[in-house]
């Protein structure tokens, strides 16, 4: 009897339902038995810096060349992103990524901006092919010159189109030349020049220029920013004086007229470059007024104080006089000149007024997900919406990416985006704090960077794993991956808990058994 349960039927007597190997597995098994299996995600997840950088420049991955020595491609890696690495990232921008990477946790964030400057000066090679592709530019300001740059290193003929005396936009026309040193700007100008791109200055396009232009080339970009100051209609408008224009003419050397006792409407950067402005200018006094806490950057506004000038907030304007300014609360400040500076809204009456474009308040477009309004007509910039020159750039990117894919008629893929690293994956504690020290060249900072999502090739996995089951392997353009070996792993995921980068994950594992059967055996 007992021969017939144990042998009497082929795969044993539940050979009806199940597939029985007959095998006998320990508490810790290797390759299909695994309770669980690691795998290697470098670069799935963007780091927090990159993330939450609007124009997407992976800093980690530029420290991981420097760790490599690999100096030049480290800085020309950020070239790929922007065209403007010393007049935005190294001068201007607020640098979100900063205030967002996790080493700021531990002590102080790496010095992003300032590693921004290690690529001011670079030269690029022009594209050894071409496309035969044309595409126009309409705005020469920070979002149509990224585009531009992005579709001229493609091989493309990029021509940009501008009204202004001289290309660059609000770096040019409106950014103080005390924090934009315009030598910088001239450099990195030149350097779009050098990749192909063709500067028409002097150049307003209107209804037939904009016909024109969509009918002699392949593809058109509408760029061209804000070009009008914003305001509210209060009481007693009409006084004011327009900040955007009186930057304007400042830069172009001319002297604006200004009062002795200046108020200014907003306390954003742009406020304070109006401030910085009217000090230059001759005022005596000057107070900038908002309605909220002031969103300038803290040397700015420490600059603008250090010269005497004060901030008001909340400040709600209700009128304003030729005496001065009046708040909702009655609340009074003297002044003879009154500039507004919140923000700018876009002009574009070119546009055709019966193809369907879609607006928001009647200024700003609405395109489509592939950032066209028109068929082979695409938009980048403060068209959309208002932005900071960051966003500006990461727009003009986007827009770069579809108007590519649309000229060169291949599938419409979408613009490469990754989610953020969580938190949790990422082992802080293996960085130590730096209580005393002062931060120096912001290369050295390599040896900060926590490289959140990017393997730093550390070896811990390598040394940690104990049934040896992990491999560095190294490829022939000095790259390198690790692997695990699923007949030596047996999923503890200690190279998961050891990874300071988190990039390895532990997951159940996925394969499945083939124990069952789906039908019964004759």
């Amino acid at each position: 009897m007992r021969s017939v349960w144990t042998t009497g039927s082929k795969g044993g007597i539940f050979s009806d339902v199940a597939h029985d190997d007959f095998a006998v597995h320990n508490t810790l098994s290797t390759g299909l038995y695994r309770l669980r299996v690691p795998s290697w995600d470098n670069a799935k997840f963007a780091a927090p810096c990159e993330f939450n950088c609007p124009t997407g420049i992976p800093t980690q991955r530029r420290f991981d060349l420097i760790r490599q020595g690999k100096l030049d491609e480290a800085f020309q890696l950020e070239l790929e992103y922007t065209p403007f690495p010393g007049s935005v990232c190294g001068s201007v921008c607020p640098n979100p990524c900063m205030d967002s990477c996790t080493r700021g946790s531990i002590d102080e964030p790496v010095q992003i901006g300032e590693l921004g400057y290690r690529s001011a000066f670079l030269t690029v090679e022009p594209p050894k092919t071409k496309t035969g592709k044309k595409i126009a530019v309409i705005g020469g300001g920070v979002a149509g010159l990224s585009t531009a740059w992005q579709l001229a290193r493609k091989g493309h003929s990029v021509t940009v189109y501008d009204e202004a005396e001289h290309i660059g936009g609000k770096l040019e026309q409106v950014i103080p030349r005390g924090r934009l040193a315009h030598e910088l700007l001239e450099a990195e100008l030149k350097r779009i020049q050098s990749v192909g791109v063709e500067f028409v200055s002097a150049c307003r396009v209107d209804a037939a220029k904009f016909a024109e232009l969509r009918q002699a080339n392949d593809a058109v970009v509408v760029a061209t920013g804000g070009t009008k100051s914003r305001f509210f209609p209060w009481e007693g408008a009409e006084n004011l004086t327009m900040g955007l224009e009186y930057l304007k003419a400042i830069n172009r050397g001319e002297k604006p007229a200004t009062g002795r006792h200046v108020v200014v409407i907003g306390a954003g950067n742009s406020g304070m470059d109006t401030c910085r402005g009217a000090y230059e200018m001759g005022a005596e006094s000057v107070v900038a007024v908002d309605v909220q806490k002031p969103a300038a950057f803290a040397d700015e506004i420490d600059y603008i104080e250090g010269l005497g000038g004060k901030l008001v907030w909340p400040f709600f304007t209700n009128k304003i006089t030729k005496e001065g300014i009046y708040a909702n609360d009655g609340t009074f400040i003297p002044a003879d000149q009154v500039i507004v500076s919140i923000g700018e809204e876009p002009e574009m009456d070119f546009l055709p007024t019966d193809e369907g474009i879609e607006f928001f308040r009647k200024s700003w477009v609405v395109p489509k997900q592939d950032q066209s309004i028109l068929p082979g007509v695409f938009t980048a910039g403060d068209t959309i919406k208002p932005g900071r020159l960051t966003d500006a750039i990461g727009s003009g990117r986007k827009a770069a990416w579809y108007a590519d894919q649309y000229v060169m008629g291949g599938e419409t893929a979408d613009f490469p985006q990754k989610q953020q690293i969580p938190a949790e994956r990422l082992s802080k504690a293996y960085f130590d704090k730096c209580h005393h020290c002062l931060l120096g060249d912001p290369v050295d900072d390599h040896t900060r960077c926590v490289s959140c999502g990017t393997c730093r090739d550390c070896k811990m996995c390598l040394e940690s794993c104990p049934e040896k089951a992990i491999t560095r392997i190294e490829h022939e353009d000095g790259s390198w991956e690790y692997v695990s070996d699923p007949n030596r792993c047996i999923g503890c995921g200690i190279c998961a808990g050891v990874c300071p980068c988190g990039v390895w994950s532990i997951n159940d594992n996925p394969e499945p058994i083939k124990m069952y059967s789906t039908g019964a055996k004759a």
